[in-house]
């Protein structure tokens, strides 16, 4: 289980953009893959989310074909390290760490280590 998913609203902790907040658009989990192009586990240091509003580069596109309908010089959000955000509660409205507990159902949650609330 993941512990930011599409949908969560996330603040930056580190780098350029910090106290930014936005929502996850996409999380990237990166897989390790043998020679045989068979997944042999997660690969932690590529995990990456990307949040919108946060993290903008500008990239210089030029005109190919008449498929490509941006040319110039566009706006593009880049992907940050799932390291550098964190959960932002939803009860709270702070950045928190987040914890798992089993629910009454017997089904893992996310939970807010602040103050101990179900996040799903």
């Amino acid at each position: 289980m993941q512990r930011i998913k599409k949908g969560d609203t996330v603040q930056v902790i580190s780098g350029n953009e910090v106290g930014a907040r936005g929502e996850v658009e996409r999380v990237i989990i990166a897989k390790y893959v043998d020679r045989f192009n068979k997944v042999t586990g997660n690969n932690p240091n590529a995990n990456k989310v990307l949040v919108r509003g946060v993290n903008i580069r500008k990239k210089h596109q030029r005109a190919v074909s008449q498929t490509r309908t941006q040319t110039g010089i566009i706006d593009k959000e880049m992907p940050i390290h799932i390291s550098n955000v964190m959960l932002v509660c939803p009860n709270c409205n702070e950045a928190v760490r987040v914890g798992f507990k089993l629910d009454g159902d017997g089904k893992k949650k996310r939970v807010c280590k602040r103050c101990q609330t179900f996040i799903d």
